[in-house]
Formats: C-alpha cells, structure tokens, sequence
C-alpha cells in the first residue's frame, strides 16, 4: 500500500501535489484540534470533577464527623453528670423506696435532651442488672418504646457489648415498620456509664442513644442528584449505614459485592443495581472516627461529559466550514505557487547545462522571490568559484612539485647520519659525534608525526639540542636562556610550534646594538586558564610593516614567500586553537617580542 502510494504521488505534478498537500495540512489540523480539545476538555472536567468530588467528600466528612460528634458530647455530659449515677444506683440495687423516684428524676433529664435534639429517636439508660429508664420521641412518653425492646434489653448484644469496652459503638441501621407511628431507618449508639469515685468496681450501666438514619442523610447529602453523584456511610464492616434509598439501609456490600476492595465492591454495587445507567464511575472514600465509618461518593462520569459531547458537535461544523474556506484558498495558493515553481526549473535546466549567464525574475517578496534572488546570487558565486578553484588547483599542483623536490627519506638520513657518526668516534671527533647525536635527535623530532601533541617539557628537551647546534654553528655568539614557571611542564603543546620564533631570530634578528646577543624564553600558566609563551630578543627588530603583517596574519589571503617559518606558526595556531590561541609582536629599538598563548590543558 505505501508502495502505492508513494508511486501515486511520484506520478503527480507539482499543482496536484500542492492541493493534497494544502488540503491535508489544513484539514489535518482541524481534526486533530478537534480531538485535542475533546480530549482536554474531557480530561479538565474529569480533574475538576474529580477534586470536587474529593472537596465535598471532605466537606461531608467534616460534617458527618462533627453528627456523631454532637452524641459523644451528649453521652459526655450523661457520664460525667453523677445525677445519673447517684440515681441509677437505686435502680441498681432495686430500692423501692426510691426506686421510682430515680427513674422519674432520670426520665426527665433525658426529656430534656431529647428535646433540643430532633434527630434522636430514643435514648436509654440501662443499668447494670438491665433496668432501663428511657425517654421515647417518637411515642413521647417514657412508658412505650418505638426505639427500645425494654423487655429483652439486658440480653441485648449491643448493650453487653458496651459494658466490656470504654469506648462508644455503633450499631447497624434498623428498619422498622409499625403501623401506629410508620415506618423508619435508625441506628443506636451505647457507650457504659462508670461511677468516677468508684472506677474500679467496673461500669454501673450503659447510655444507648436511637438516631433518626433521615438526620444523618441530610448532614451528608447537600447537592447531591442521584443522575451524577451518590453519597452514603458504611461502616468497617461493609454494612450500609446510611444510603439516599432507604430499602437499602442495613444491606452488607462485601458479603453481596465482594471484599476485594472498599472501591471495587461500591462499582458493582451500583453496576448490578443499575444506579445512574452509568459506564463511568468514579469512586472516592474517606474515613471517619478512626475507620469507624466509611463515607463512598460514586460519580457518575458519563453525566459530567454530556456538555463535552454538544460542545464536539459545533466543533464540527465549524470545523466543516473552515474545511471549504480552505479548499478554495488551497487552489489559489496551488496555482500561483506552480507558475513560480516553474520559472525556477526552467533556470536550473539552464545552469545544469552550463549557462552561468541565466537569471530569474519574479515579481514580489514572498520565499519564491527570495529563492530566485539567492539562485541569481549563487550562479554568481559559482562562476567566481570556479575561476579561484582553477587558480587554487594551479597553486597545489606547483606546492606538489615543491614538497616532491623536497622530499628525502627519513632512514636514509637516519643511516647516514650515523654512519657518520661512528666515522667521527673511530677518529675521536667527540664533539662532531656530539653534535651529529643532537641533529639526529633533532630530525627524529620533526620528521615523526609532525602534528603531534607533546608536553611542554619535551618540547623544551628538543629546543635545547636545536639551540645546541645553533651555538656551534655561529660560534656561541649568542646565549639562550629558558625561565619556565613550576607547574607549566606537563601541559600540552603541539610539536614544533616554538623552533620556528628562535630560528628567524637567530636569522634575522642579530647582531643588534649590544655586544651580547641573547634570546630570552619565558613559559608561564596565565589566570584566564591559559598557557603564555614569549620569546624575546635584543636583537635588531622588525619593521613597522612587518610587524602589521603577522598581527593581522590571514593565510587565506597569504601571497608572501618571505618569514615562511613565522606565518607557519600563526597558521598551525589558528588551526590547532582556533579563538582560544593568540599570536602577537612587538618590536623596537630594543628587540622583538613574540607572545603566543594556548589553553592550559594536562
């Protein structure tokens, strides 16, 4: 298929081409901005949504927290109130005498407090022996009990299970169906009653509290819409406390759902019960009283990405229209765009055969204009080119000539040299012997891979035998002296790049103004992380011209035949160091100064 294509492609010109091209790229990026902004507007809702599902969740649980907050205060003041033990006490021990008293006494209290709270149903106090003094909201006496089975409170689990711990428990929700005073989902809370002053006997009864399931929903369920979000309380058990239908109320989610997970088991929950009719759910937890209890927000994600759906569907129409607007600036790019292409191929045709005369001419400024402008420049620069490129060949072929000429073998020398050498010993000639080791030594140096890079030590080692030979050869009519600062000699330096200042100054510096002549080389480590290098001379000094000529040395531009040994050195520089080498002269009446700085590198 890509075969295909491209073949199809390849068989197409330039217009056709172009209207693909421009079609697909204007299109393309409809498209795709079109599922990108689906995509983020999915993705920001879905963030949104979810940090404020985690916003109410924590909203709710504050105030489910602060629900049963209320009854713990409640139950607080009970035990903290030694009313209710100093009359539970005649309960206790079935004191007939004041028995009744204690009871109504007790009986009123708890009016009181449920009358300020609405939502509770009932509250009991149960003493040890399971006599219960109790106050009823929903039959308003303290006589009948919708809340309580007073007959069978002391064999009431809950109630024996509170005299063993310190701490409150909570009951599952009950549903209770009375003809009389209707039907209603509610919980119990029981925390013990100790007498303070007499801890250690043990608890001296129990306070059980009826809570109206309703009270607890309202606290939780603030705007919420059973269509997009459902809130509801479970405790560690898995036991649905409270839950906005109230047939649900009691029901066990792990023994029905699955124990896997909290999450897991509240998705199929409402999957199988069909809540919502949603694919997406989003389900959050939080923890209240310890994991006592267990707020679940199940979010129907669906509903939240009903508006993304509406806001995709104009995305498309305009989408549409853009689409043809596209289309017909498409053809007019295209076309004026082939008739520019055209006139460019026709001039390259012409320069492929040779004519380096040809030009192209287009109106306007746009990139077509500009090319045309640069292929004019570029026949010109060709032209030109090709006249240096005939000089430049003519100028290396005479350099071949010159190297060829030049050329010696180097064993050949190396043999000769020590041919000589031991000619020179057999006559006892120790000091030609000496100075025939020196120039060998010298050679090998130079000769054996001339670019390399050496230490400066090393480099010094070969300038002193150099220098060595030089001080033979004109009779020691001059002294060399090298100051090199601790710590330079181990830095590297390519081969050969200080021989060259010593011998045009050995050459063309002396004699100078003074008896003595005298080359001074001074290597030191500068702050800037470079190495400087300087070779002075108290000899005659250069010309203002000449001096001009190296500071501004460009070897490009290099015509001169003369101080080959000097431009080699700027040159190597340039080459080697690039910006990070400099080469500098200074000349007068009192010598010449050569500065050269490298970077410092061990």
């Amino acid at each position: 298929m890509h075969k295909i294509i491209t073949k199809i492609l390849l068989s197409m010109n330039l217009f056709r081409k172009l209207m693909i091209m421009l079609l697909l790229i204007s299109i393309l990026p409809i498209i795709l901005i079109q599922s990108a902004t689906y995509k983020i507007s999915t993705s920001t809702i879905e963030r949104q949504t979810k940090e404020l599902i985690r916003a109410n969740l924590l909203q709710s649980s504050i105030s489910v927290t602060g629900f049963f907050h209320v009854y713990d205060n409640i139950m607080l003041d009970i035990y903290t109130d030694n009313s209710y033990i100093e009359n539970l006490k005649y309960i206790n021990v079935w004191d007939t005498k004041k028995y009744y008293q204690a009871k109504h006494r007790i009986e009123e209290k708890l009016e009181d407090i449920v009358y300020v709270y609405s939502e509770i149903l009932g509250i009991a106090i149960v003493g040890i022996n399971g006599d219960a003094v109790f106050y009823d909201t929903v039959t308003l006496s303290g006589e009948e009990s919708y809340c309580f089975d007073i007959n069978n409170i002391r064999t009431n689990e809950m109630f024996k299970e509170s005299l063993k711990v310190k701490y409150a428990i909570y009951s599952d929700t009950v549903r209770k169906t009375d003809k009389n005073y209707g039907d209603r989902n509610y919980f119990y809370i029981a925390h013990q009653l100790t007498d303070f002053n007499n801890y250690k006997n043990g608890p001296v009864g129990s306070i059980i509290l009826c809570i109206d399931e309703s009270a607890l929903q309202k606290v939780y369920s603030s705007g919420m819409d059973f269509q997009s979000n459902v809130t509801f309380l479970i405790d560690r058990e898995g036991d649905i406390i409270s839950f906005p239908l109230e047939n649900y109320a009691g029901l066990n989610l792990y023994k029905e759902y699955g124990n896997e997970s909290m999450e897991k088991a509240a998705k199929s929950f409402f999957e199988k019960q069909k809540f919502m009719a949603a694919k997406q759910l989003e389900v959050h937890t939080s923890s209240i009283k310890d994991g006592v209890f267990t707020l679940i927000s199940v979010q129907n994600l669906t509903y939240a990405f009903k508006d993304v759906e509406n806001i995709s569907k104009i995305i498309i129409l305009i989408g549409i229209l853009i689409g043809i607007v596209c289309i017909m600036i498409a053809m007019t790019f295209a076309a004026s765009t082939d008739r520019s292409v055209k006139k460019i191929i026709h001039g390259m045709k012409k320069a492929d055969q040779g004519d380096y005369d040809v030009r192209i001419l287009l109106e306007g400024n746009d990139e077509f204009a500009r090319i045309a402008s640069h292929f004019n420049d570029m026949i010109l620069r060709i032209k030109e080119s090709n006249r240096q490129e005939k000089e430049a060949l003519l100028r290396k072929k005479n350099a071949e000539i010159k190297s060829l000429e030049a050329q010696i073998n180097p064993h050949f020398l190396y043999n000769t040299l020590d041919a000589i050498n031991w000619v020179a010993v057999e006559h006892e000639e120790i000091h030609i012997s000496k100075m025939l080791i020196h120039l060998a030594a010298i050679l090998r140096y130079s000769i054996q891979k001339s670019n390399a890079i050496v230490t400066i030590q090393e480099e010094l080692e070969y300038l002193k035998r150099y220098i060595y030979l030089q001080q033979e050869r004109f009779c020691y009519s001059f002294q060399c002296l090298i100051h090199m600062e601790e710590g330079t000699q181990y830095s590297k330096i390519h081969k050969l790049l200080i021989q060259p200042l010593i011998e045009n100054t050995i050459v063309h510096g002396f004699p100078g103004k003074t008896d003595l002549d005298e080359i001074h080389i001074l290597i030191q480590k500068q702050g800037d992380g470079c190495i400087q290098i300087q070779v002075k001379d108290n000899g005659k000094g250069m010309s203002k011209e000449l001096v001009e000529l190296f500071n501004n040395y460009d070897s490009r531009r290099d015509n001169i035949e003369t101080s080959i040994g000097v431009r080699n050195v700027i040159t190597r520089l340039q080459l080697y160091y690039g910006s990070s080498s400099s080469f500098q002269v200074a000349s007068g009446e009192q010598g010449t100064v050569v500065t050269i700085r490298i970077p410092y590198e061990i």
